[in-house]
């Protein structure tokens, strides 16, 4: 199975993903958050961009779509996500949410810790650290064990102090809330976005910790997976 994920859209169609959707077989898409942004050229709202931007991915490339807000996502997002996708393959808010798809596990977590820009999206990072504590020891409580499962946590903001928080000055503005709860569960993999130019693959411990950067850059991250739960994480090009 190919899962393919995408963050940081900002209201911009991507015809190179597209094209990468139908040529590489994808099952899955996972948005990591800011799918619109605070005003969207043709739309009076930004809200109006989600449905057609995920309609096109389903339609044309016949994935499934699991995504979360970001800092820049409006209020209703999470609305605005569920209400994509045609009938019988609808979208799905991951926020604060977990769920099974094959043999992968995926929890998710959006939003972001405290920015200078007073985004709308933004979240104090003790109250993430809960959130995403609760998320996984909520896996770890009912997961078996005898069933080998893939388990990827998908936030929006990356771990602090990783390749994936870097801005171009070198400073680390990523969050402790998302790096403690990696730290003390373990999930293997970590697809996060909200640092444009930190499109980068890293570990925490034994997770690897994935940013695709900003879509309009067309880089993404493929994971593979394969029947016995082994995988491969790497950045593509679009």
């Amino acid at each position: 199975m190919k899962i393919l994920a995408i963050s940081d859209i900002h209201g911009k169609r991507s015809e190179n993903l597209i094209n990468y959707l139908k040529k590489e077989d994808i099952s899955l898409v996972l948005i990591a958050g800011d799918i619109t942004d605070f005003k969207l050229e043709g739309y009076d709202d930004p809200l109006d961009f989600v449905k057609p931007f995920i309609d096109e991915l389903v339609e044309e490339a016949d994935v499934d779509v699991f995504a979360i807000p970001g800092n820049c996502d409006p209020a209703g997002i999470c609305n605005a996500i569920k209400e994509s996708g045609p009938d019988e393959k609808p979208a799905f808010c991951l926020h604060n949410q977990l769920i099974a798809y094959e043999n992968v596990v995926i929890m998710g977590y959006g939003g972001s810790n405290p920015t200078p820009f007073n985004t709308p999206g933004e979240i104090d990072d003790d109250k993430i650290y809960l959130h995403v504590y609760e998320l996984l020891a909520e896996y770890d409580y009912i997961g078996n064990d005898s069933i080998p499962r893939v388990t990827i946590l998908l936030t929006h903001a990356p771990p602090y102090d990783t390749k994936a928080d870097t801005i171009e000055s070198g400073a680390h503005v990523g969050s402790q809330g998302v790096k403690k709860p990696i730290h003390e569960f373990q999930p293997n993999i970590n697809i996060c976005g909200h640092v444009h130019e930190a499109c980068s693959i890293d570990k925490v411990g034994n997770t690897t910790i994935a940013n695709p950067g900003i879509l309009e850059e067309n880089h993404a991250v493929l994971i593979e997976v394969n029947e016995d739960a082994s995988y491969n994480v790497e950045i593509v090009e679009l």
